[in-house]
């Protein structure tokens, strides 16, 4: 069965991957008739390849099988081609009706949140679904949260228990995302199946090893399916929890029905059907983790296991030591399930933790009495506050052991490995997209940089986004904030700032040549005309940063194109990213 579904998702992924690059990257709108015209195409390759099955014994030119797996395949990308479309019409409509669409800032490094929000359709739900059934699992989520903050829990547990049972990671510090990052756990934050698994384990244990011929199993079957689609809705449904509800549905289903079943086909059709009710699964990130880990403990945690009784079992059952089975198991799990990961983690998140799969042994179970102890809590504090205040301190424990390993973990020597397909900076000089806090970035080496503001005590809080965006993948040393500075040349290139505080003549004083290469005006500037700044410099490029107002930026265009001055409008164009040789 394997190789027929692989060529189904290989025909999806095609179509999805045309569709994204048509009304994504190239912004095509999605013509109102195109849906009619791709699912009227799809019927009638659909009949084509009904007739290429159906008259393969020489009876008619269809006659040759990779005819109709060739139909088949054109088929299917048709279908995710139409699915894609659909979406993306949808969402197109929904931000057009928005006074501000997302939008990118444009620079460098920087998150896409114009991708994560087309991807995730955020910030397209209206309030009119919190009247249905989403709306409903909100309210179930936000009363389950205020149950978890009456028990008492201090800001930082009750952030990580929140993430680790409802899915809300959005009181999260940065330095505790960094912390389970460095750490190899960030798993553990992203509900997924090990989640789902913790919470619905034993019921899935007893049905297929005890009720799977017993009467009993069909209202078990309901009432674990209803619980798990739940959970998955008041959670948000999160792609790593929809794959794992899915794949639960699938396995259930296959053992009341008293059929083999591989899992490597479960996981499979679940990816099928994840394309077909969402293609936008794709792209998403939690959904490549979480597909590839359970490929990987899939396809190699058997073979390892029966490598470790061969080689390692006189280590693992001499002198009873039993006790080592359960540990190796779960070491095995974790490392099967990043052999297929690390370099999607590497390259997303340009690190790679080494002891992540080692410290999971201890990780793993902690956050699984984690799971167990806030359940307990939000279900008592809903009828008893205190007792759910007294359990909440246990919770509270665990949330702080798990942060001590974590912190003993990430203490030892080597535990990541930085800069994973993250180029160092290169020499150039960058305007930052940044109206708050104006900023140009000369670099001249990853070691050696400066930042010219009209603003310099402002450095630390207004950049802090682009900090962590860009100067800690792409340089090894912090930016040198120029404080009383108004121009600066490194290795040839002559930079001059010109903002509110009378810095024209200032500037014109300290640079030996009136010609320039970058003339950066920000904020405050008050000069009159153009011809004014002419007298004192001759730049080769005019920037107009972003904090300028429209009108401002708009009248010194007009004026520097008079002048025959090339012109870079931050605003309109994004961050300017100029190189310059050594």
């Amino acid at each position: 069965m394997s190789r027929p579904v692989i060529l189904l998702i290989a025909s999806l992924v095609a179509g999805i991957v045309a569709a994204d690059v048509v009304f994504y990257r190239a912004s095509v709108a999605v013509p109102p008739w195109l849906g009619a015209c791709l699912w009227g195409s799809a019927v009638v390759v659909a009949l084509l390849a009904w007739a290429a099955h159906r008259w393969q014994d020489g009876r008619s030119i269809f006659t040759s099988r990779p005819l109709f797996i060739g139909l088949v395949f054109v088929f299917f990308a048709l279908v995710g081609f139409a699915r894609y479309a659909a979406y993306a019409e949808e969402l197109q409509l929904s931000w057009s009706r928005m006074e501000r669409p997302p939008v990118n800032r444009g620079n460098p490094d920087e998150f896409d949140y114009r991708r994560w929000c087309w991807v995730s359709a955020s910030s397209a739900r209206s309030t009119d679904e919190e009247s249905g059934l989403r709306g409903t699992a909100q309210k179930v989520r936000n009363r389950l949260l205020r149950s978890l903050r009456d028990a008492g829990l201090t800001e930082e547990r009750m952030a990580i228990v929140a993430a680790v049972t409802l899915g809300d990671r959005s009181a999260l510090s940065s330095d505790t995302r960094d912390l389970y990052a460095a750490a190899g756990a960030s798993h553990l934050l992203a509900l997924s199946g090990l989640h789902l698994g913790i919470i619905v384990g034993v019921f899935i244990t007893l049905l297929t090893t005890r009720l799977v011929y017993s009467r009993w199993r069909w209202p078990l079957v309901a009432f674990v399916t209803l619980f798990v689609w739940g959970y998955a809705f008041v959670v948000g449904l999160p792609p790593s929890l929809v794959r794992a509800s899915l794949m639960t549905t699938l396995l259930m289903l296959t053992s009341c029905l008293q059929r083999r079943h591989q899992g490597l086909n479960i996981l499979l059709v679940t990816v099928l059907a994840m394309l077909l009710l969402r293609p936008v699964y794709l792209f998403d990130v939690g959904a490549q983790l979480s597909c590839l880990a359970v490929a990987g403990i899939l396809l190699f945690y058997q073979p390892f296991v029966k490598w470790c009784y061969k080689d390692w079992r006189f280590v693992l059952f001499r002198l009873d030591r039993y006790y080592l089975l359960g540990p190796m198991k779960l070491l095995a799990v974790s490392v099967c399930a990043q052999l297929l990961t690390w370099p999607l983690v590497c390259y997303y998140f340009h690190q790679y933790p080494l002891y992540g799969a080692l410290f999971s042994i201890v990780l793993v179970p902690l956050t699984t009495l984690l799971v167990y102890g806030a359940l307990a809590v939000m279900l008592i504090g809903l009828v008893w506050t205190a007792g759910a205040a007294w359990l909440a301190k246990g919770v509270g424990w665990l949330v702080a052991a798990q942060l001590w390993v974590m912190r003993a973990e990430t203490s030892l020597p080597g535990a990541v490995i930085p800069d994973f397909w993250s180029r160092k900076a290169e020499p150039q000089l960058v305007v930052y997209h940044n109206r708050a806090c104006p900023a140009l970035h000369l670099i001249a080496s990853p070691e050696q940089s400066w930042l010219l503001m009209p603003e310099p005590e402002r450095a630390d809080s207004g950049m802090v986004h682009i900090a962590k965006s860009f100067w800690k993948r792409r340089l090894t040393e912090e930016p040198v904030v120029l404080k009383g500075r108004r121009s600066l040349a490194v290795k040839g290139m002559k930079v001059v700032m010109v903002d509110g505080n009378g810095s024209g003549k200032t500037a014109a004083h300290t640079t030996s040549k009136k010609e320039v290469d970058v003339l950066w005006i920000t904020r405050g500037f008050r000069g009159g005309r153009l011809l004014e700044v002419e007298q004192l410099f001759r730049p080769r490029l005019l920037v107009l940063d972003a904090s300028l107002a429209r009108w401002q930026r708009e009248r010194l265009k007009a004026e520097a194109l008079k002048l025959g001055w090339r012109v870079y409008d931050v605003a309109e164009e994004g961050a300017l990213r100029l190189m310059y040789n050594e």
